[in-house]
């Protein structure tokens, strides 16, 4: 591959975009800044496993770059990335990839993050677990994506009697006080 077809050129040009924006922070007078990066076509109905370990390897790739750029820049502790997306895939092959589905799996990279662990529960992967709610393995998420962005809420900020007004679900997943609704973040 060369630097003009390298498939991770795309996304790579993103999160150097980024890293140059929070470099800037300072001169832009910014405090806190919020950035969104697409990397789509996951939508793998068929050739999952090939497509998968392609794309993979992409963001892979990236992220190893983008943690070195941080490090230059002197940013790690205070940069967190984080991935969201309420799209997973059933347990079932369709053939050669499985169907629509939700409850994926999402990761947290930054220096305030408690990292190294798994939180949640790994889904039982029995089509007849509690969890799996259709006979095409669907499962229903162990952590809900309210009690994800609420956690990411508080670290940025917002105060606990503001999660509401911010998440107007959270209540029903979580009740703010003084334990983490998740616990990845570093108080």
């Amino acid at each position: 591959l060369t630097a003009t077809t390298d498939p991770a050129r795309t996304l790579g040009q993103q999160f150097k975009a980024v890293v140059r924006s929070i470099k800037a922070r300072g001169t832009l007078g910014l405090k806190r800044q919020t950035f969104f990066l697409n990397y789509g076509s996951w939508d793998h109905h068929d050739e999952v496993i090939n497509t998968m370990d392609r794309m993979v390897d992409v963001v892979n790739r990236c992220l190893v770059a983008y943690w070195q750029a941080l490090a230059e820049i002197g940013m790690q502790n205070q940069v967190t990335l984080y991935t969201a997306s309420d799209f997973a895939r059933t347990l079932t092959s369709n053939g050669a990839g499985s169907d629509h589905a939700w409850g994926g799996n999402m990761f947290v990279l930054g220096g305030a993050v408690n990292g190294g662990r798994v939180y949640g529960t790994y889904p039982d992967r029995s089509l007849t677990a509690p969890s799996v709610v259709t006979s095409r393995g669907a499962t229903l998420p162990g952590i809900s994506v309210d009690e994800y962005f609420a956690e990411l809420a508080l670290w940025l900020g917002v105060s606990a009697s503001d999660l509401s007004s911010v998440l107007p679900r959270i209540n029903t997943f979580y009740t703010p006080g003084s334990t983490p609704p998740v616990g990845f973040m570093q108080a």
